[in-house]
This record gives structure tokens, C-alpha cells and sequence, in this order.
């Protein structure tokens, strides 16, 4: 899978190994890969499903829709941003919200 996003026109960033970047004028893709899960988002929705047909034609694979868990974390959407949370025990350990 790696060497397809590199050889379509994503980048590895330095900083993590499983993110990978695409950019094509003003829209940019951002891809996280972790083992079998691929989380996505673009800037512009229609960016977005050309990215996933593309990576469905090389790939074995199916969108899950909107992220709501990953890696332990629950996410939900709050306005125009996300609200990441995790829970240990019952009780709430970590939350961070991005926008």
C-alpha cells in the first residue's frame, strides 16, 4: 500500500511514518494508515471520493463512512471540528478537540 500512495503522489511526513499527505493544487488529502485501517479526510468532499475510488480500484476495500472509533480513541464531530476521547476503567483519561 505504501508504494502505491508514494507512486500516485502522496508524501510520508517525517514526523509519522503511518501519515501521508497529498496535495493537488488547492486540495489536500490527508491519509493515516495503521496496519489495515486507513482513516481519510480532504478538503472538499469531491476530493475526497476521488481519492477513495481510486484507492478501491487497487485495493480490496470498504468505506466505513464517518470515524467513530479508532485505535481506542472515540471520536465524535463538534461543529467544525472533532471531539477525541478515550476511556479507561469507566472513567474519561483523555480529550482533545481539533478544528
Amino acid at each position: 500500500m505504501v508504494s502505491y500512495l508514494l507512486s500516485i503522489g502522496f508524501v510520508e511526513t517525517k514526523s509519522d511514518t503511518s501519515l501521508f499527505i497529498y496535495q493537488r493544487g488547492s486540495d489536500t488529502v490527508y491519509l493515516l494508515l495503521y496496519v489495515d485501517d486507513i482513516v481519510l479526510t480532504a478538503s472538499s468532499s469531491f476530493f475526497l471520493r476521488r481519492i477513495i475510488l481510486a484507492l478501491q480500484r487497487e485495493f480490496a476495500m470498504k468505506d466505513l463512512g464517518e470515524l467513530h472509533h479508532f485505535l481506542g480513541m472515540h471520536v465524535q464531530r463538534r461543529g467544525d471540528g472533532l471531539l477525541l476521547s478515550q476511556r479507561r476503567d469507566g472513567r474519561v483519561q483523555a480529550v482533545v478537540y481539533t478544528s
